[in-house]
């Protein structure tokens, strides 16, 4: 059990898990550019020997870019057959519980969520006691935050911005500004989120994680949206788009250039927003913006 701990730990070493979540799937698939990342993971992981340390390394991959790609059902599918085994090397049981908690509360079942995020907070807060890595601590308040526990997610932020503020690792500060701006933007402070946003753009530029890039990018065009600085609201969600795959990132390109018609029809610009809204496939619009497309649809 300790190598085996000490082996999923020892992604916290500089870029590797320094990340949202415990593994990320961007830097282990980076190693190559034969083929798409899933398909990578997938045959890593076929071929690793099965319940190895390393099979259970490139799992972890494989949860997160489910994640990351909003593939919540499939999230859900694929940790669900852990969640009730109690012989899992310590950091795979959390991060199955991590993403089945937030699988969950994304298909509305927030009750399993809650009990399921209640016991990955206990088990990060244990693994963080013993070895103070800085990211845990993000994950701690993700945790709380995403469970509507926002003032205890700040003041966990705020923690590991004091203990931690010094750290050059560039995504560790992306993430630290990523999650203060959502604590910020739940609670209605838009204009403290700004600063955030830009300050996890700021940070996750100096690096070349595309699927960051374009995440921050997107969240900052959203907050100018919101303050209705729809200028630059455009400039950030077309340049967020430029860091995306066509393929893999579909979801959220729609998204996208769904809220990039949004902005225009708001700003009075209804060609540019007809524009964008022609690009959009119905289909890969998710139930939570469902509702957004009918109604431009209506309007354009």
């Amino acid at each position: 059990m300790k190598k085996t701990l000490t082996l999923l730990l020892g992604f916290g070493c500089f870029y590797a898990a320094a990340s949202e979540n415990f593994s990320d799937h961007e830097v282990y698939c980076a190693q190559q550019s034969q083929v798409s990342c899933l398909d990578f993971i997938d045959q890593q992981l076929a071929s690793a020997q099965l319940y190895s340390d390393k099979w259970y390394e490139i799992k972890s991959y494989q949860f997160d870019y489910y994640y990351d790609k909003l593939a919540y059902q499939t999230l859900k599918d694929s940790t669900e057959p852990f969640i009730e085994k109690s012989d899992l090397p310590i950091v795979f049981q959390v991060q199955v519980y991590f993403y089945y908690a937030k699988s969950m509360h994304y298909l509305g079942d927030y009750e399993t969520g809650r009990k399921y995020a209640t016991k990955a907070f206990d088990k990060l807060q244990a693994i963080y006691d013993s070895f103070g890595n800085p990211m845990r601590m993000v994950e701690l308040a993700n945790l709380q935050h995403v469970f509507g526990n926002k003032e205890t997610a700040l003041h966990i932020l705020d923690r590991a911005e004091r203990r931690f503020g010094k750290s050059k690792d560039p995504i560790f500060h992306f993430e630290l500004a990523s999650n203060k701006a959502n604590v910020f933007h739940s609670l209605g402070d838009i204009e403290r989120a700004l600063v955030s946003r830009v300050s996890a753009v700021e940070w996750i530029l100096k690096t070349d994680h595309s699927r960051k890039i374009s995440v921050a990018m997107g969240n900052l065009a959203r907050t100018h949206q919101l303050l209705s600085q729809y200028d630059k609201a455009n400039h950030f969600y077309v340049e967020s788009l430029n860091y995306m795959d066509a393929k893999s990132d579909r979801l959220v390109i729609a998204i996208y250039k769904l809220r990039l018609a949004q902005i225009h029809w708001q700003a009075g610009n209804r060609a540019q927003a007809a524009h964008w809204f022609k690009q959009v496939h119905k289909e890969d619009i998710r139930p939570s913006h469902a509702k957004l497309y009918t109604q431009l649809k209506t309007q354009l």
